[in-house]
């Protein structure tokens, strides 16, 4: 072949090559499914009084008989806070679709049953249980997704002082309150969890983790635990834990049973990490702070009578007409809070309170009222700056 017909051959070639076009890659089909979940106190994503609100953060698995691991679908922007949701994601083929909330990439579904994992530790939410803490499952055939609550709802309600930053809850039974489940997606009104997970201690245990902390007082703050339904037969105990290593234990032998999409409601407990503050008392006098709550050394009480003198150094007394006693305490009259301020105490009898010169800080100063406290010998003192 000479080089002229080679050259030839060679730009037929090319032309040829220029001409065929690669088949554009067609798009991966995607499906949207409208999401709605039980009504009912307990039946929220989020609790919202009665409202059902579903989250920013919500994702579900959709599964059927050829995706048995499940596809995972994401909320579409703009529906968190609304009753319904649209979620989408690849298109998992031909109805019937069952559909698990939160998204699970472990979870599957064989033999007509969706088997799942509930987590041992779930996340505190003011008001509300943590988000994701709800599992949901739905079966449909028409995209439409109407999730029914596979657990139930205890809600504790704890007082006191102190700042919280975990709550262990322990079944007294054997009982697991977290691990491995299946529920049938068969059902024809509502779904049945069964727990398949063996039950050991770890198991029995399940925490609720508080992040930041939650700061305790006289009322009542609720903690929610999503629990399956049917445990506690036989009561729990709770373990308290503070920031500082501190905790306190609480229990009940009282038979419970945690119904599927419904709160129990337990009546509020004192769970103080730390004693009480002295703020937190209006009795006039002398407080013992050494013991786990202020004990009274020398307070107003019925009989007493209270005085103020004002000038260069203020003077605050009570006296007791049936004991013929009087404690007096001299402090400076213009005091900030936080700031050590030296106060001396003289005594009339027999008051409790020894004759001294001490340094004490201004934890308060509310109303005319004023709340110090020596923290060298733990004592303090509530007073009147006003009458």
């Amino acid at each position: 072949m000479t080089m002229r017909n080679s050259s030839f051959v060679l730009f037929l070639m090319l032309l040829t090559s220029a001409c065929v076009h690669n088949p554009r890659e067609k798009d991966t089909p995607t499906r949207t499914f409208i999401a709605s979940s039980e009504y009912g106190t307990s039946t929220r994503t989020t609790l919202n009084g009665s409202s059902v609100l579903w989250s920013a953060t919500d994702n579900i698995s959709v599964f059927n008989q050829t995706v048995p691991q499940g596809e995972l679908y994401t909320i579409n922007a703009g529906d968190a806070g609304k009753t319904k949701a649209s979620f989408s994601g690849n298109d998992p083929g031909a109805a019937p679709w069952f559909a698990l909330y939160p998204a699970d990439g472990a979870a599957s579904l064989a033999d007509g049953k969706l088997s799942i994992m509930l987590p041992g530790v779930q996340a505190y939410a003011a008001a509300s249980f943590g988000v994701g803490a709800n599992p949901m499952v739905a079966v449909s055939s028409t995209g439409t997704l109407d999730f029914k609550n596979l657990c139930g709802i205890l809600q504790l309600q704890l007082t006191g002082h102190g700042t919280v930053a975990s709550i262990t809850l322990t079944s007294s039974a054997q009982e697991a309150l977290w691990g491995s489940a299946q529920v049938a997606v068969d059902y024809t009104d509502v779904p049945r969890l069964e727990m398949t997970q063996s039950v050991d201690d770890q198991h029995r245990t399940i925490t609720l983790d508080c992040s930041d902390g939650v700061e305790l007082g006289d009322d009542a703050i609720s903690f929610y635990f999503v629990l399956p339904a049917g445990t506690l037969s036989s009561g729990f105990s709770i373990q308290v834990s503070g920031g500082d290593g501190n905790s306190v234990s609480r229990s009940t032998a009282t038979d419970l049973s945690i119904v599927r999409s419904t709160i129990k409601r337990m009546s509020p407990v004192d769970c103080s990490l730390s004693a009480a503050p002295l703020t937190a008392l209006s009795e006039y006098g002398v407080y013992d702070l050494s013991a786990a709550e202020p004990r009274p050394i020398r307070v107003f009480g019925t009989g007493d009578q209270l005085a103020l003198r004002s000038g260069a150094q203020s003077v605050f007394r009570i006296q007791s007409l049936v004991n013929a006693n009087a404690l007096s305490i001299c402090f400076p009259p213009d005091m900030s809070e936080g700031e050590s301020y030296e106060i001396t105490l003289s005594s009339v009898g027999q008051t409790g309170v020894e004759d001294a010169t001490v340094q004490a800080v201004l934890l308060q100063r509310s109303g005319g009222t004023c709340w110090l406290e020596n923290k060298e010998n733990k004592v303090g003192y509530i007073i009147a700056a006003e009458l």
